[in-house]
């Protein structure tokens, strides 16, 4: 399967592969931190039903991020998911 290229506004320069993952996570782990997004990585839904809206726009940016910083294979691995913390602990 063809290489993910990413793009020049891209969360991270490299995306996911099978030999990464640890500069792969410090860069992705940053940038939500600097987007204020890294709390919904931490916490499942269930956790935040008093601000459900917030916490699932916030969930959908945050797994937005995971998803397009991933290779296909990693992406393969986490495409049926819909929160950045199973996407993330995947």
């Amino acid at each position: 399967m063809a290489t993910r290229v990413v793009s020049a506004d891209a969360a991270v320069v490299q995306v996911l592969n099978g030999r990464n993952y640890l500069d792969w996570s410090v860069l992705v782990k940053t940038y939500l931190l600097a987007q204020d997004l890294w709390d919904v990585v931490e916490e499942d839904e269930e956790e935040a039903d008093d601000k459900f809206k917030d916490w699932r726009k916030k969930n959908a940016t945050a797994l937005h991020t995971i998803q397009i910083s991933c290779g296909w294979e990693a992406f393969s691995l986490i495409r049926n998911t819909s929160s950045a913390k199973r996407a993330w602990d995947t």
